[in-house]
């Protein structure tokens, strides 16, 4: 019989892995274009995305710092190159955007994790 604490566990990472799955496709959609947006403001959907992978990893996986980024920031450039084969394209600012969210929630949790004890 697994604890509670291993059934939240096995929660958030049922919770990573679709949130991971909805993301990919999210990324990969070709993108529709949306009257009045305003110009560059996917890079906060974008820095938000991938913060929110971030997190994710962070409390799925409970993995060290630098490999949760060795992880996510890679994948973060693969995600974006990717694209230009499904009707979109590769913009080295939203990988940017990517890292920068990647970074920032890492940085907040790992922080956290120090000075919790």
């Amino acid at each position: 019989l697994l604890s509670r604490v291993a059934v939240r566990q096995r929660h958030w990472q049922i919770a990573l892995v679709v949130y991971w799955a909805l993301l990919f496709f999210a990324t990969h959609y070709p993108r529709v274009a949306i009257p009045g947006e305003i110009p560059n403001s996917d890079k906060l959907v974008h820095f938000g995305a991938f913060g929110g992978l971030a997190f994710l990893f962070w409390v799925a996986v409970r993995p060290r710092l630098w490999v949760a980024a060795a992880i996510l920031i890679p994948y973060a450039g693969l995600d974006e190159w990717l694209q230009q084969f499904t009707g979109r394209f590769t913009d080295l600012m939203d990988f940017v955007a990517n890292t920068i969210g990647i970074v920032v929630v890492l940085g907040a949790l790992a922080l956290h994790r120090r000075y919790r004890r």
